[in-house]
């Protein structure tokens, strides 16, 4: 058996974030299926903070204003083709882009509860990730809200009285905040998503599922040669 490790820089406002999810979820279902022995293998993904802060304000206010603001150089015909585009690619993989809801002033939360399922199963991660991404981008929800995280965390079976302890508190907050300021710090940040894996090799936004495939190949195959 062969474990793979993969490491996840990302943001959760990041579209390009959740497409690049859903390609790595496709990538690594692929590779279960169709590599011999790939079905016994163990791929693990550790999410890592990034914090993009698009919202300036100390309090939530609407996607639409921020982007109207980030695009403003823009011609209209050029930001029609980019959100036809982004629209295009995220329905090819079941994503319904919607750009209205709010934004908070930053992702900190978020990430911290993230940080608080590292050190439960696996699958529970994933499926928080996904569900919060899900939340900001398809459905108009603020995830700086905490009544909003913790309804997520609770239907992906994380425990409500831990939840509503751990968001209450500040707890690993400092250290959320160390790696997302190292992530953008390092000399090869290349912004997000960024995926690290098996500590050698490095891919940059959100790639085809093939990418991964052929990594995941050479890890197996060097396993091997050893």
């Amino acid at each position: 058996m062969t474990v793979i490790e993969i490491e996840v820089v990302f943001d959760f406002v990041c579209a390009w974030c959740y497409i690049g999810k859903r390609k790595l979820d496709k990538a690594i279902a692929l590779y279960q299926k169709v590599y011999p022995g790939g079905r016994y293998d163990t791929i693990s993904i550790k999410w890592i903070p990034y914090y993009l802060n698009y919202n300036p304000h100390p309090h939530s206010v609407p996607k639409s204003e921020l982007v109207d603001e980030r695009l403003k150089d823009m011609k209209p015909e050029q930001r029609e083709a980019l959100f036809k585009r982004m629209d295009q690619i995220g329905r090819s993989i079941g994503i319904c882009f919607n750009g209205e809801g709010l934004i908070g002033p930053d992702t900190r939360d978020a990430h911290r509860l993230v940080y608080l399922s590292r050190c439960k199963p696996q699958d529970v991660q994933n499926e928080l990730v996904e569900k919060i991404l899900e939340a900001y981008h398809e459905q108009e929800k603020d995830i700086s809200s905490m009544e909003v995280l913790k309804e997520i965390a609770v239907d992906v079976g994380l425990n409500v009285v831990e939840v509503e302890e751990w968001l209450k508190s500040n707890m690993a907050a400092d250290i959320v905040d160390e790696e997302a300021r190292r992530n953008k710090e390092e000399l090869n940040n290349t912004g997000v998503p960024r995926y690290i894996i098996q500590g050698e090799y490095q891919l940059d936004g959100a790639n085809d599922p093939s990418e991964f495939m052929e990594i995941f190949g050479k890890i197996k195959k060097d396993k091997y040669q050893i």
